[in-house]
């Protein structure tokens, strides 16, 4: 067994789906756990990488649910008062929900990556190893979720981090994402596609830098029809392995707000449910965008890039590819022609698509902070919260690192 491998005490497979294992004997005394002396990284590099996957691929479920909130993407109907807060954007370091749901998903999904990155890239064909180009792709997405939500950030107990300090680290991981993907033989299709999600991640992290010239660069790379998809299954003895948001979605926790239901936008699916939400003051309004716990999630994708190149576009003085992908997403989902002319319609318009486009998906928080007047369907600071007793809606845009972290964090400052 390769001494190096010791250096990674032990290799969590969370959520390990159906993996060939070939190699050392990963029977151990602890379930989900293996000790590091009995991994090979070359003969069980693909369980290793597949399974730091599958955590990028449950962080999304939690984090676009709970981001909906933030973003009022979807309503509370939830009793919780942790998760009001969110939804009323007043949440601190100390709400659970900060924590639990969205804090701890993305940070295992990131350590996990690292981790598997760290000892993968020392295994021999290092640098045309799907496995280490996957992980590297997963652990620069784990981390723009981190740079787009959170205030502040920190990964693998390291000292504090601003947005655009995550963001330029996510773009070093895809770059090496792209580098060893471009060498991955051709026969593997996996390497393309590892390649033209990591361009769409890069044009994400360059844009919501504010770096429009490189961000529609990247985005220009990536073929129109290009589709990355978190996948998910249907398990009844593990739910954990399936759709997050259909779960929380069927536990009535989740309100389409009638900002959506007035879309008429058969991208913004929903139906009446039949009942009330958990804390029964809204209609459970269902969202049927995700229909089962075997629903993918979009991750990246060719529209996803055609709308960050147009918004860079158009934030560098061309309007011509944001008028241009307006009136043909317009078109094609029943709406009459856009009238815009003035750079901020045109923002706000191409702002309303892109809301209606990628409607639950962990998008719309990046959005909010990138262009929070252009943003739509986005309760006012000050204004009523849609639970009138419980006040008015907060300033927040981004979450606070919670208290859990702050204390445990080594390297984070005590003053």
């Amino acid at each position: 067994m390769p001494t190096f491998a010791r250096s990674l005490r032990t290799v969590v497979l969370a959520g390990l789906l159906a993996v060939p294992v070939s190699g050392c004997t990963l029977e151990v005394s602890t379930p989900t756990v293996i000790d590091a002396s009995t991994f090979d990284p070359t003969a069980d590099a693909a369980a290793l990488s597949l399974s730091a996957q599958t955590n990028l691929w449950r962080a999304m479920s939690a984090v676009i649910h709970f981001g909906g909130f933030l973003s009022q993407e979807v309503i509370v109907g939830a009793i919780r008062q942790e998760t009001n807060d969110i939804g009323r954007r007043v949440m601190t370091a100390a709400t659970s929900d900060v924590n639990t749901n969205l804090w701890v998903p993305i940070q295992r999904a990131i350590a996990t990556n690292e981790l598997a990155a760290e000892v993968l890239k020392q295994g021999a064909g290092a640098a045309s190893d799907i496995n280490l180009a996957r992980a590297y792709m997963n652990s620069g997405f784990s981390m723009v979720l981190l740079g787009e939500f959170f205030c502040q950030g920190t990964f693998l107990s390291g000292a504090p981090m601003t947005p655009a300090q995550i963001l330029e680290t996510a773009i070093d991981r895809f770059t090496q994402a792209i580098a060893i993907g471009t060498a991955v033989p051709a026969a593997n299709a996996e390497g393309v596609r590892v390649v033209n999600a990591s361009n769409v991640g890069i044009a994400r992290a360059r844009l919501q830098r504010g770096e429009n010239g490189p961000a529609a660069a990247a985005a220009a790379l990536v073929p129109a029809g290009f589709v990355y998809n978190a996948l998910a299954v249907d398990d009844a003895s593990n739910r954990a392995l399936g759709n997050g948001v259909f779960a929380y979605d069927v536990g009535r926790l989740i309100v389409v707000p009638e900002a959506y239901r007035n879309l008429n936008d058969p991208r913004v699916p929903w139906q009446d449910g039949g009942a009330n939400a958990q804390d029964t003051q809204f209609r459970w309004y269902q969202q049927l965008k995700y229909t089962g716990y075997a629903t993918p999630m979009r991750i990246a994708s060719g529209l996803e890039a055609s709308y960050i190149a147009a918004e860079a576009q158009l934030k560098g003085g061309n309007t011509t590819a944001a008028l241009d992908l307006i009136a043909a997403r317009r078109a094609a989902n029943g709406q009459a022609a856009f009238g815009g002319t003035t750079p901020a319609e045109i923002l706000a318009e191409l702002m309303d698509q892109r809301a209606r486009e990628f409607w639950l998906e962990a998008k719309k928080v990046g959005d909010m902070n990138r262009n929070p007047t252009a943003t739509p369907y986005v309760g006012v600071a000050g204004a009523p919260f849609y639970k009138p007793a419980q006040g008015n809606y907060g300033a927040a845009t981004c979450l606070p690192v919670p208290l859990a972290e702050v204390n445990a964090n080594p390297n984070w400052p005590t003053s």
